[in-house]
């Protein structure tokens, strides 16, 4: 009797996870494209479709954990990857708006003990992706021991400290101005800028000013992976078809990534975008979508198509077609795509605890492709 009222409640608790609206094509053919994903013993992902400021799908697909089978919901809580970068602009583009900094000084009026670079780097330049600065494949910067690159999973640690002590050493990739050269270090340093100039981390920050004010009671910067974060997806990689392991992350800083958010709590970032309504109102809007300053000719998009720039932490660009803002992510265990379609009042989620989605097979794209064909006009 307790085994049968156990099933029960399992199957009932895996029911309530989903939510669809009156589309049932759309929703049949996502259930289809992520059918592979929909099972206890596998990860998965929580999908989510927004059509003016209500989702017309939102479901979880396969186990936030799997040791204990816990089923992905949609508070179940994603690390974003650099999805994240919108957040980080935001906060950047909120302090620029109320005068405490000046987006085209120089990054060292914030940051004044970071190496001289020969070259004036403008907040507005890290911001944009233009200022030369590298990123975290330049290895040989990093090193725990002599010929040995630091790690950037779950084998090595460094504290939030350590790890700007060596970034702020490190010299430009290039000059800055001269191309599009994508830097998770210069998001990075985005952070202690707005640590500095507001006297809060970027996490204090984000929940005082951005987080707090839409209501997105399970959204931060996790700036302490050691903490406890309910309902947390753990994060996988697969070893086998069959078998995964565990997949997280031992490093604490914030930036370029670290958001941790929920279907219910992301369809509010995307409702005060739509909407005009996030912190800042206006004036704040209008940074996040203003072109990078080379007008468009330096970036190159895995997702958006040709003719992409880069605004304050998301691309700007088209899909098939139609205008589109769009970020993926990528970090140890997560996969994650936002994109919005702002003409049609559309978009699409995607937030993974596997790192399988790649490649000519990666089913974010493909679910981008059946939202576009399906729901813009």
């Amino acid at each position: 009797m307790h085994k049968q009222l156990l099933v029960l409640l399992i199957a009932l608790h895996w029911a309530a996870l989903t939510w669809s609206s009156d589309t049932p094509g759309l929703s049949a053919q996502i259930d289809a494209l992520f059918s592979d994903y929909d099972s206890a013993d596998v990860p998965g992902c929580a999908i989510g479709v927004i059509q003016a400021g209500t989702y017309l799908h939102a479901r979880g697909y396969g186990s936030a954990n799997l040791e204990h089978g816990i089923p992905i919901g949609l508070d179940s809580v994603f690390r974003i990857g650099s999805v994240s970068k919108q957040f980080t602009a935001t906060a950047v583009a909120i302090l620029a708006d109320r005068g405490d900094l000046n987006l085209d000084s120089d990054v060292h009026e914030y940051l004044p003990d970071l190496m001289e670079y020969g070259a004036e780097v403008t907040v507005r330049q890290m911001i944009h992706h233009l200022s030369g600065m590298g990123d975290y494949e330049m290895t040989e910067v990093y090193e725990v021991s002599p010929g040995k690159a630091f790690r950037f999973g779950n084998e090595d640690y460094w504290t939030i400290e350590e790890f700007y002590q060596r970034v702020r050493k490190q010299p430009l990739a290039l000059a800055p101005m001269q191309r599009f050269e994508y830097s998770n270090i210069a998001y990075f340093l985005l952070s202690q800028v707005v640590e500095r100039v507001s006297g809060l981390t970027l996490r204090a920050f984000a929940d005082k000013e951005l987080f707090g004010p839409l209501n997105m009671t399970s959204t931060f910067f996790n700036d302490n992976v050691d903490g406890v974060v309910p309902h947390r997806a753990d994060g996988y990689t697969p070893i086998t078809a069959d078998t995964f392991e565990i997949l997280m992350t031992n490093l604490d800083w914030v930036g370029d990534g670290g958001v941790y958010t929920t279907l219910n709590d992301f369809i509010k970032w995307d409702r005060a975008l739509s909407t005009g309504t996030i912190p800042g109102g206006k004036a704040v809007l209008d940074l996040l979508f203003e072109p990078d300053p080379l007008t468009k000719k330096t970036m190159t998009s895995h997702l958006l198509d040709d003719g992409a720039g880069y605004g304050f932490g998301i691309e700007i660009g088209q899909f098939r077609g139609r205008a589109a803002h769009a970020h993926t992510g990528s970090w140890v265990g997560f996969r994650a795509l936002y994109a919005r379609f702002p003409e049609d009042d559309v978009s699409a989620i995607v937030f993974c605890n596997r790192d399988d989605l790649v490649g000519e097979e990666d089913k974010r794209i493909e679910f981008l492709d059946l939202v576009a064909s399906t729901l813009l006009k």
